[in-house]
């Protein structure tokens, strides 16, 4: 196919933004390109972002989180799930702050956490509806879909979700 003056072939551009997963037994290289964010919001307030990336070819998500006040990740590339599980955000809400954590879910899957501000340790069964058990009185638990939420905000403050009840 001859090139006409001006354009350029088209091909897939690697930006070390791959990673290969082997799916049904055969190597899939992932080009992996930005599908948007997840805003985590306390009280109207911005806490963290949840920056979510998908392979052009397989559809598959990846996920990366920043809350402000820590430190970067060490981990440099893609962190994937397993083929049966989604990502979700776990958010953590008590009256001070709030904790976010993206992480592999699925219906039946326990969920083991500690409250970072009060030491509180918890197990969490992620329901069918994709759902925790989430009150336990001085914290607020609750998990969302990834998928769901792309482009949009989670309001995870301790004063709007008492509104809520």
């Amino acid at each position: 196919m001859p090139v006409v003056r001006g354009e350029h072939e088209r091909r897939p551009v690697d930006f070390d933004m791959s990673s290969d997963s082997k799916a049904g037994g055969t190597e899939h290289k992932h080009e992996i390109v930005l599908a948007g964010m997840v805003n985590v919001n306390r009280d109207n307030y911005l806490q963290g972002v949840v920056d979510v990336w998908i392979c052009r070819g397989c559809k598959k998500l990846f996920c990366d989180d920043k809350r402000y006040g820590e430190p970067l990740k060490a981990s440099v590339g893609f962190e994937e799930v397993p083929e049966d599980e989604q990502w979700g955000i776990l958010t953590c809400t008590d009256i001070k702050g709030v904790y976010m954590m993206s992480l592999g879910v699925k219906p039946g899957k326990v969920l083991k956490h500690t409250c970072p501000k009060n030491g509180g340790q918890h197990e969490f069964v992620v329901r069918d509806d994709w759902t925790i058990a989430s009150d336990d009185g001085e914290t607020v638990h609750r998990l969302f879909l990834v998928k769901d939420h792309i482009n949009k905000v989670i309001e995870a403050g301790f004063y709007k979700l008492r509104m809520l009840k």
